[in-house]
């Protein structure tokens, strides 16, 4: 939407990002000009703007639209019941120009993406149990509410001032009893976990685990981690501690590489069990 857009309560600055699946922009709500970040359902792959309004290209791309903009307004019902600091703060959601809109707070920071990527970043043992203790406090939250989170990346983890952390995106969140059969949700390459690639697989808490090792192996190697179906790509990857032994704690490299083996069965099977490898409990 372009800067000057009215929609619902609010008017448009500009945008913020724009990813597959959804633009997110900077807005203000009219009545007390209160800044907010604005998340649009918009699937690049099956839609496009018609004036204000959000339309699928074709017939078959409206039923993958109607669908998508149920799991999206799924995540906002799901946010709205969790709260907790290192969580993005929704408040506020609707439907209009025949699409939907998530209404959160506006946090300033970089992405942990972004921050990885700086030619001068120097990634400490200080700088890992500054970001990830406190994700990991916040995952073990959603596990004892029986949620998966599913899509833990460098992405999707904003850096506030002191490496605060902020998780964004919840979109392919699910509900868990002890074991969940893997279905069909949005992964990403490098991050997620191989039960999530096979569907005879249950994925569970194992399984954000896996992601949160990957995310601080990215950390320190800069580069995105191999699909971890790539048997390999996964062969030839070095341990975390053979090749950082000599910068990084190693309680935190036995913890990386605990939480990536390929067999669920070898990981950490709960989050307490990771954060107690980084003597965090």
């Amino acid at each position: 939407m372009p800067s000057g857009t009215i929609v619902d309560q609010y008017y448009i600055e500009r945008t913020i990002a724009k990813g597959g699946f959804s633009n997110v922009y900077l807005a203000r709500q009219i009545n007390d000009q209160h800044q907010v970040a604005i998340k649009e359902y918009m699937p690049a792959k099956f839609t496009h703007r018609v004036g204000d309004k959000v339309s699928a290209i074709n017939g078959d791309s409206a039923k993958l639209f109607k669908k998508g903009r149920q799991y999206f307004l799924d995540e906002a019902k799901l946010l709205t019941t969790i709260k907790h600091p290192n969580i993005v703060h929704v408040l506020n959601f609707f439907l209009a120009n025949d699409t939907a809109y998530l209404v959160m707070s506006y946090d300033y920071g970089i992405t942990l993406a972004k921050t990885i990527k700086e030619p001068n970043l120097n990634v400490t043992s200080e700088f890992l149990l500054d970001v990830f203790p406190p994700i990991m406090r916040c995952i073990k939250n959603m596990h004892n509410r029986n949620l998966l989170h599913l899509d833990i990346k460098p992405d999707n983890i904003l850096l506030r001032p002191q490496n605060n952390p902020l998780i964004l995106d919840f979109g392919s969140a699910l509900p868990f009893k002890k074991e969940l059969p893997s279905v069909a949700h949005s992964m990403t390459k490098g991050f997620a976990a191989p039960e999530q690639h096979h569907k005879q697989t249950t994925i569970g808490p194992w399984s954000d685990i896996y992601a949160i090792g990957a995310t601080m192996r990215a950390c320190l190697d800069k580069s995105i981690p191999p699909m971890s179906t790539d048997g390999d790509a996964i062969v030839s990857l070095k341990p975390a501690f053979k090749i950082h032994k000599k910068n990084i704690e190693h309680r935190i490299l036995h913890a990386i590489d605990w939480a990536m083996q390929i067999d669920p069965g070898k990981r950490p099977q709960s989050m307490e069990d990771l954060m107690r490898a980084l003597h965090y409990l």
